[in-house]
């Protein structure tokens, strides 16, 4: 992965995909991610991946070779409950040797370029480095709280009665479940029938069945760990969706009921959805982690995917060092949203934290007295809190890119 900015003045071609880059850029995946070529390669085949699309990815070529290469995956994220495009930017990677000179960096701008251009008003990623990212105007938007749990220190309870294996016939009904619940956390990604088959692949599935059918899952993955270290088994509670209070006690209690002996559990959840509550004790292991950063490629059109408005015209003077497109003023209203400034009630900020505002990851109170926005009035800042309300941006684990 390129981490540096050198060199970029440098003109380089970056074409598109050909079927041929597939073993070179699973070289190169491997290099810079880890794992074997041939899973990278397969990562290169829409048949087993089927979030590829691989006229979005691009490849910097130099003297014949493929030194450097980044992914867009086409995925549609919830905005207000609705299901709007999302530019998911993955795989950005380039040959040991030939780091530091600008390629990421060059790649990088190629894709917001072209994401604009086509309408994608949405780009986020999970980054190698905030620093080299915040760059080129994405900024963090969501945490997650990792919990590593002595099955002990779950409650059990009757519920767990109503756990069983899944079945195939179970599929359509989790899906509707899973997208209930995404379409609650800003940006929880939407996930397509080839997806679920990716997401299922070497994991186990735990059914809650309730009065009506599936009415809970838990998606799990059993691991072994260094012979030396006690419990020797990691059991990763890769996704809990609960459709009721009892589906989550069965799922919970399914955890618990494991061998403390064998076992840790280990389950990441959304900061917004703590397992405190559900807890004997809060005296446990946890760590807060950063999770993704989110890109406004289209201030305007992002804009516009939001199903809610201040009570009263409010403009936006945005700053985009890395889109000057995007610099400008918005008026946001009752009326709809139009370029321009409509009103006495104004706010200046940047388009890392108006990112931070649209995902609800911090208020805008909170961002006026770090002196990160500037209301121009207590009217503003009232308005523009009513136009971003927090949240609980959240994209699950089984859904990374």
């Amino acid at each position: 992965m390129d981490d540096g900015k050198s060199g970029e003045s440098k003109v380089l071609e970056i074409r598109g995909y050909r079927e041929e880059d597939r073993g070179a850029l699973g070289r190169l995946g491997a290099l810079a991610f880890g794992g074997s070529p041939v899973e990278w390669e397969e990562y290169y085949d829409p048949a087993k991946n089927p979030r590829l699309d691989p006229s979005w990815v691009s490849v910097v070529e130099e003297d014949g070779e493929a030194r450097s290469s980044a992914t867009v995956l086409p995925l549609e994220v919830f905005v207000d409950g609705a299901a709007v495009p999302l530019g998911g930017v993955a795989a950005v990677k380039t040959h040991p040797a030939y780091r530091r000179r600008g390629y990421a960096g060059a790649l990088i701008r190629h894709l917001l370029g072209r994401m604009r251009r086509q309408g994608m008003h949405l780009a986020a990623l999970w980054p190698f480095s905030h620093a080299f990212y915040r760059a080129y105007g994405w900024e963090l938007v969501s945490e997650s709280i990792r919990y590593r749990l002595d099955p002990r220190q779950l409650a059990t309870g009757p519920e767990q009665r109503r756990i069983r294996a899944h079945r195939e016939s179970d599929l359509p009904q989790l899906a509707r479940l899973l997208e209930r619940r995404a379409a609650r956390h800003p940006l929880g990604v939407r996930r397509t029938g080839g997806a679920w088959d990716r997401a299922l692949k070497d994991r186990e599935l735990a059914v809650y069945e309730g009065e009506g059918g599936a009415e809970g899952y838990l998606l799990y993955e059993v691991s072994d760990r260094d012979s030396r270290r006690t419990p020797p088994r990691i059991l990763r509670a890769v996704e809990l969706v609960a459709g009721s209070p009892d589906a989550r006690r069965g799922l919970l209690s399914f955890l618990a009921s494991q061998d403390p002996e064998v076992f840790e559990i280990v389950h990441k959840t959304s900061r917004g959805e703590p397992l405190h509550p559900h807890l004997g004790s809060a005296h446990l292991r946890m760590e807060v982690e950063p999770e993704f950063m989110l890109r406004l490629v289209s201030v305007e059109g992002a804009l516009g995917h939001l199903r809610r408005s201040p009570s009263a015209p409010l403009v936006l003077r945005v700053a985009d060092d890395g889109l000057p497109e995007n610099a400008g003023e918005y008026t946001v209203g009752p009326e709809g949203i139009f370029r321009g400034s409509g009103s006495p009630h104004q706010v200046s900020l940047d388009v890392r934290q108006l990112a931070q505002l649209y995902a609800g990851y911090l208020p805008a109170g909170r961002l006026a007295e770090l002196g990160l926005i500037r209301p121009g009035s207590g009217r503003a800042l009232r308005l523009l809190e009513e136009l971003f309300p927090p949240g609980d941006p959240w994209i699950f684990p089984a859904d990374h890119f």
